[in-house]
């Protein structure tokens, strides 16, 4: 993933990020380290979920940024940041998908637009 801006934390650690909108929702990509594990932190208006780098499993998470910054067509830095901060809190009510499991109902995905 290539990421165009840097999100900068009070303690000034920096995530590369990328964004984009639409009429439904708003797409953060931040590259993060979650303990030894590289990954990238997809956000979007209904939840969000960690790719892992090394074995391209998910931790998903059902928080939806909607439910702490409601009616927003896009998140602040200091939202972006507080919400990274809330789901790393609940990290344990993550749901780990691998990577198998992910291609499986991206499969089932496709086969229900055709």
């Amino acid at each position: 993933m290539s990421y165009d801006k840097i999100l900068v934390s009070g303690n000034g650690e920096e995530f590369p990020y990328s964004e984009s909108f639409d009429e439904e929702s708003y797409y953060y990509q931040i590259s993060i380290a979650l303990g030894d594990r590289d990954g990238e932190l997809f956000i979007s208006r209904w939840g969000s979920h960690i790719i892992f780098d090394d074995d391209e499993s998910w931790l998903d998470f059902k928080i939806p940024p909607d439910d702490y910054f409601p009616n927003q067509r896009e998140l602040s830095h200091a939202n972006i940041l507080t919400y990274m901060e809330t789901i790393l809190e609940r990290e344990s009510e993550g749901r780990v998908i691998l990577k198998e499991e992910v291609e499986e109902h991206y499969q089932r995905f496709l086969k229900s637009e055709s």
